[in-house]
């Protein structure tokens, strides 16, 4: 006996099987869940249900290939949300594990890392100070050239226009300075914490091993 209908109950499916009654040569029943919650089978899936999971089973009831419902363009978008996630997890380990490789072949101890971090610091110490000793210089060349405006002022003279231009090219080199040790100092800070989260990387990863 072989399948004729287009759809058949699940029962009645199960039951032919359960005879040893076959459907057409090489054909496989194809199960799904119509709008009613009913489960029913047949050789085609019908239009309406298409997008739904069903499962194919054999003449001996086997199930050989079970299809996934399609996913809503919310399920897609979540899916590929999640995706997104998971590879950037997996990116983050993997630029700690590079981190870390290099942490461990630059220092060999704890005192390696401080003292890495002194020496660092000391020589943006010694920046500042040059710094600070350049503007210092400018200041009194500014004081200088103040008092000769000054002067010319109460004399009743105008101000060369050189003079003023001097003036202000000296303020823009103080002030120039005065931020270039201001970024110094910041570097400073990010090497002394750079450093503390070495440091404390350097023990977890040794502790560890």
């Amino acid at each position: 006996m072989h399948f004729t209908g287009y759809k058949y109950s699940a029962a009645l499916v199960a039951g032919l099987i359960g005879l040893g009654i076959s459907t057409s040569a090489g054909a496989e029943i194809k199960c799904w869940t119509n709008s009613e919650g009913v489960r029913e089978c047949g050789n085609k899936v019908p239009p309406e249900y298409a997008q739904q999971g069903h499962k194919e089973i054999s003449e001996q009831g086997i199930v050989i290939d079970e299809k996934e419902r399609a996913l809503t363009d919310e399920e897609i978008a979540e899916r590929e949300r999640q995706a997104a996630v998971e590879a950037e997890r997996q990116r983050a380990l993997e630029e700690q594990r590079r981190q870390d490789k290099i942490l461990l072949q630059t220092f060999s101890s704890e005192d390696d890392i401080i003292t890495a971090r002194d020496d660092k610091v000391s020589a943006m110490d010694a920046q500042i100070k040059l710094t600070e000793s350049r503007i210092d210089k400018l200041r009194a060349d500014l004081d200088k050239l103040k008092e000769q405006a000054a002067a010319k002022e109460r004399a009743g003279d105008e101000l060369p226009a050189e003079l003023l231009e001097d003036i202000e090219s000296l303020r823009r080199q103080i002030q120039s300075n005065e931020e270039f040790i201001t970024e110094i100092r910041a570097d400073q800070e990010r090497i002394r914490k750079n450093a503390d989260a070495d440091l404390k990387r350097f023990r977890e990863l040794k502790q560890g091993g």
